[in-house]
């Protein structure tokens, strides 16, 4: 079967779809963060959890994401099919991998704070003031992930399927939905 696979473009707008939807329930769990030191740690380890989770169950069940399925655009394997949670964990391993180191530094820095400062703060100053508190190396980490994501973005441009590098560890391919064809009977 020949397949027209997702354009770079078509894949960036899915995923920028997919930061606005989590970007909500992101804004609701940081505003809880000040109630308590364990609602603040809850609320950093679901954060960091639910940004790597969403894409994979979504990926799992459905082969696409809503910002993907909005684009019309699905991720198979090679062969065409749909794939297993197992191929969505290793396609998602290197995201998940980030996200648990920076979720542990956000932690850290958490932790290092003076807490009931942090309470009497408003929504921006406790986010500037948590942020103050994090590592220099944090910006590294961060530095990392950008180029990841680069790496990402110029590998799709230099191969015939346009796979990225997590679709090479993975075996899959992003392509264009096939759009049902019906005939009428007369």
């Amino acid at each position: 079967m020949s397949y027209q696979y997702a354009s770079a473009w078509q894949r960036l707008m899915a995923n920028a779809i997919d930061g606005l939807i989590l970007l909500l329930p992101m804004l609701l769990l940081s505003s809880l963060a000040f109630i308590d030191i364990s609602v603040a740690v809850l609320a950093t380890v679901i954060g960091y959890g639910l940004f790597w989770y969403y894409s994979y169950y979504f990926h799992g069940k459905y082969g696409a994401t809503f910002g993907k399925h909005f684009m019309g655009i699905i991720v198979l394997d090679r062969q065409g099919n749909r794939f297993t949670y197992r191929t969505a964990f290793v396609r998602g391993l290197i995201d998940m991998l980030f996200a648990i180191v920076i979720g542990a530094v956000a932690l850290q820095a958490l932790f290092a704070m003076d807490f009931s400062h942090f309470q009497s703060l408003g929504f921006f100053a406790r986010e500037a003031y948590h942020e103050s508190f994090k590592p220099d190396y944090m910006n590294l980490i961060i530095n990392l992930y950008g180029y990841w994501l680069l790496s990402e973005f110029l590998l799709m441009h230099s191969n015939k399927n346009r796979q990225a590098i997590a679709d090479m560890m993975a075996d899959t391919i992003v392509v264009v939905k096939q759009k049902s064809k019906v005939s009428a009977v007369a």
